[in-house]
Formats: structure tokens, sequence, C-alpha cells
């Protein structure tokens, strides 16, 4: 049984790009917004897992687009659980247009953590009883980003970033929709103004702390009629990578 929430969203003016178009950043934002209802309906949001000294974290994100919503346009964000693998409960989105089509989907895998020590943890019985009752419901989006395949070098694109005020959530760290932000926004503006995305799959590696310096870098491949650029985020001494991506585009004119 799939048990799903969803909110009707008009795209508004500070949610979209130059061109009218919503940006992956804002996407991630309202993913969180009715991620956020529906754990607190369910009873495992994250006040309920913090009086546990428990809290979530992200893993891993795969993200599908069609076509990306328009600035003004009025769409459905859709959310619900769809499974858990080993430590990792897995939450699926959506978002459709008014007239039923869906415009994008996305997978996830969420980790709860001790505050504490900062490590993973086993699932709680609160998430995992309600999942139990999905066990018919399958993410939409499977993961494919393999990191131990990831380039090692050859990150052509760099551009530095700093971990202040606005990007650090109810963890106390950076927020995984900031990561998505650092990552599309090191890419040159010349190509991001003749591309639209396509797909993004981001793994999270580790958290990054207020005023913490990050770097991050780009590598494009050209494959077909697409261009795949791989992504990661590290520290300022560049022994840590924070996270690595995997983005496909396509030249503006093919959506």
């Amino acid at each position: 049984m799939m048990i799903k929430y969803g909110e009707n969203v008009k795209i508004r003016f500070h949610y979209a790009d130059w061109r009218g178009k919503l940006l992956v950043k804002a996407l991630c934002d309202l993913f969180n917004d009715v991620a956020n209802v529906q754990t607190k309906e369910l009873g495992f949001d994250v006040p309920t897992l913090n009086a546990q000294g428990l809290t979530w974290m992200l893993h891993r994100l795969r993200i599908q687009v069609s076509r990306m919503p328009a600035q003004g346009e009025e769409v459905v964000v859709e959310t619900w659980p769809s499974g858990i693998d080993r430590l990792f409960a897995l939450r699926d989105f959506r978002i459709s247009a008014k007239d039923g089509k869906t415009l994008v989907e996305a997978s996830s895998a969420w980790m709860v953590i001790d505050m504490a020590r900062r490590r993973p943890m086993r699932l709680p019985a609160c998430v995992t009883e309600v999942v139990k009752r999905c066990e018919d419901v399958s993410p939409m989006v499977s993961f494919r980003l393999d990191v131990k395949r990831m380039p090692q070098d050859g990150y052509e694109n760099s551009r530095e970033f700093v971990a202040t005020y606005d990007n650090i959530d109810f963890n106390k760290h950076v927020t995984q929709a900031t990561y998505v932000r650092w990552l599309t926004n090191a890419l040159p503006f010349e190509f991001l103004k003749t591309h639209v995305i396509r797909e993004i799959e981001v793994v999270y590696e580790h958290e990054i702390l207020p005023d913490t310096t990050i770097y991050a870098e780009s590598h494009a491949e050209k494959a077909g009629g697409e261009i795949v650029i791989y992504h990661r985020l590290q520290n300022g001494q560049h022994d840590k990578t924070h996270c690595q991506a995997r983005s496909v585009w396509e030249k503006i004119g093919d959506e």
C-alpha cells in the first residue's frame, strides 16, 4: 500500500532561474518541504527523532527531469515511503503538471544518525513499522552511480564556496539542497545558459560544517547528444570528498 502525501504548489518567482525555470536547489527544497510534513504525520519527523538523540541524514538522491516546472505554473508535489534497504529508508518524490503528466521524479535513501556519535543506526521501529505497510512499493528511480568508478582526476572546472549561516540546517551542517546548488552553480554560466538538466544523482559522503571552505569541481564528457558531468565537493585541503555526483544535460531546444 502506498502512503502518499501531496501539496499543490505554485512556482514562485524566487524559485526560478533567469529563464523562468525551477532551480534544482529549489526543487530539492520542495522535496524536503513535503517530506517534512509527511514524516510528522507518520511519527518519525526530525523533532521526534531528536528527542531520542537521533536525526535524519540524506545519503543518496537521484532525480530525473522530463520538464522543469515554469515560473507561475501550478504543480502537485508528492512523496511517499518506498522501502527499506539495509540501514536506509527509501523515499520517492514526484512533481506533476495540472494535467497529471509527470514532470520530475526522484528516489532517495536516508539514514538515521546518532547525533552524539554522528554514526548511522538501525532504523527505529517507528520507521520500520510504517514502511512494512508499503511492502508492495518499490523506488521509481534506480540508483546507478558507483562512486568507485568516478574519475579520480581531470576535473577542469573548480569554484570556491563557503558554508555560511544561511546554508545550515537543523543538524547544524550544510543542507543537502545546498550541496546540489554548489554542484550546479560551479558550472560555467555560458554552459548553463544553453543547457537543461535531465538527471542528477548525488552521493552524500561527509557532512559540511559551518564556515568550511569547499571546492566544487567538475569534469564533462560528451555521450551521444548529451553532456555527462561528473562532480565532487572537496574541502580546502583537497583531502576529503564530501559528495560525488553525476548529472546529464541537453542543449536548450531539446525540451
